[in-house]
């Protein structure tokens, strides 16, 4: 038996966003992974404790960088990305037969 066989095969990650490694000041506020075909989000709740209208606006803000990917990627344009994203939050966002559950985590220090 290879001893590589021993070592657990870890998920491939996304790069961290370009500025993140040289920033003053940066931290974590979200990741989501599809694994096994349901959706594994970890964020911390406390990162705007002070306004919670701010998830909002980082979900809006995410929105418009996919659009701008997928525009780039040669998907579809901008505006046909952002409508199609608006349209499935919001059937979304008042689907009852979404379920969640979850507990409290704390966070990895590097």
């Amino acid at each position: 038996m290879n001893d590589d066989d021993d070592i657990d095969v870890l998920p491939e990650e996304l790069e961290l966003p370009d500025g993140v490694v040289d920033a003053d000041q940066a931290v974590e506020v979200l990741r989501a992974w599809v694994a096994d075909g349901n959706l594994q989000v970890i964020f911390d709740p406390e990162t705007f404790r002070h306004d919670v209208s701010e998830w909002g606006r980082l979900l809006s803000d995410i929105a418009q960088h996919v659009a701008t990917a997928v525009e780039m990627d040669g998907q579809m344009n901008r505006n046909e990305a952002l409508a199609q994203l608006h349209d499935a939050f919001d059937l979304n966002m008042h689907n009852p037969d979404i379920a969640t559950s979850g507990r409290i985590k704390g966070r990895t220090e590097h």
